[in-house]
């Protein structure tokens, strides 16, 4: 019986950690996805490329961050989707500046690029 157990429990953890890993990857897909597209769709140079890839990191982290604060009850939900949406206005922004096109475009190429990358 604790044969069993143990092989059980082997097996569980096993598990955890191999999903783990999974989701890890297909988040790091789906960012190198986002900035190929981008990089072909706005004729992004290589110092735009870093620069691009630096503010999607930025912003994720800065999401994740937030996110970790609303399940702790640190804020509420209504002050972390203000702070996400704060967040996404910068973000937006700054990718309209590196690329030099109109917000509304860019928010145009979020939306496909969401379908198309996920």
């Amino acid at each position: 019986m604790k044969k069993i157990i143990t092989l059980l429990a082997i097996m569980l953890i096993t598990f955890s950690a191999t999903s783990q890993n999974k989701k890890a990857k297909r988040n790091n897909n789906n960012n190198d996805c986002y900035i190929e597209t981008a990089i072909n769709t706005f004729e992004l140079s290589q110092d735009d490329k870093a620069k691009l890839s630096d503010l999607l990191a930025e912003r994720l982290k800065q999401r994740a961050s937030v996110r970790r604060k609303i399940k702790k009850s640190e804020i509420s939900k209504e002050e972390g989707k203000t702070e996400i949406k704060a967040i996404n206005q910068t973000y937006f922004k700054s990718f309209a500046d590196l690329t030099g096109t109109p917000k509304k475009e860019i928010m145009s190429f979020e939306k496909e690029t969401k379908k198309k990358c996920n």
